[in-house]
């Protein structure tokens, strides 16, 4: 298969599970306000004490996004499993361009979650700050790509279990916990002006290492769980 067919496989994989999921509505409908509600609760909880909840904010913001992520990502990664996983193969659909283009659906999902908590979280955490927009914006896209494909490995490795919906984020949210720690390191040095590039770099090299994994076990995992 050439490169281009290989891309074009990927875009076309995204774009069903995208069509998918908007059409349904559960991401932004459901997912996202309940999101929204849980990184609203926290300060009634906590109270006006400022200086903790600045410290508290960006942990909180990706602890929910992590969360309740794992949730779209899943959902995401599981709308090509069953009889149509095997029509999709046998039509000559590569394991990996599924793999990446159910990763890039997941991340994209996630992304636009993040765009409505990423602001909210500022207003009720840090209000007198100043945040640096193009370190939030380059941590989210890196984060939410890492947490997309998770979501896509998790759900190739539980998609032929019956326990699949309790048993798939247990075994997201231990390997998600690095991604946790950068973005919300990385998200503070943004809020505080400082630089958070060591941190994007380390969310750079687990996508590159998720890529790499992913890719390299997608053919099998299919098999396996066919």
């Amino acid at each position: 298969m050439t490169a281009g067919a290989f891309w074009r496989q990927v875009v076309w994989v995204m774009a069903r599970d995208l069509r998918v999921e908007l059409r349904g509505g559960d991401a932004l409908r459901l997912v996202s306000p309940f999101a929204a509600l849980a990184l609203i609760l926290a300060p009634l909880a906590i109270g006006t004490d400022t200086a903790l909840l600045r410290r508290i904010g960006p942990g909180m913001l990706w602890l929910v996004v992590v969360l309740f992520g794992m949730t779209i990502t899943l959902r995401s990664g599981a709308h090509g499993s069953g009889p149509v996983r095997d029509l999709l193969t046998l039509s000559g659909l590569d394991p990996a361009a599924d793999f990446l283009g159910r990763s890039l659906a997941g991340a994209i999902l996630l992304f636009g979650a993040a765009l409505v908590l990423a602001p909210l979280m500022i207003v009720l955490y840090a209000p007198e700050g100043a945040p640096g927009w193009g370190w939030l914006a380059l941590l989210a896209i890196a984060g939410v790509m890492a947490l997309g494909l998770l979501g896509s490995l998790v759900s190739t490795l539980v998609s032929g279990l019956r326990t699949r919906t309790a048993l798939g984020p247990l075994l997201a949210l231990p390997p998600a916990v690095p991604v946790l720690l950068a973005t919300s390191r990385g998200t503070d040095s943004a809020l505080s002006q400082r630089g958070s590039l060591s941190w994007l770099l380390l969310l750079v090299a687990m996508n590159l290492a998720l890529v790499i994994v992913g890719v390299l076990l997608a053919g099998p995992m299919d098999e396996t769980t066919r």
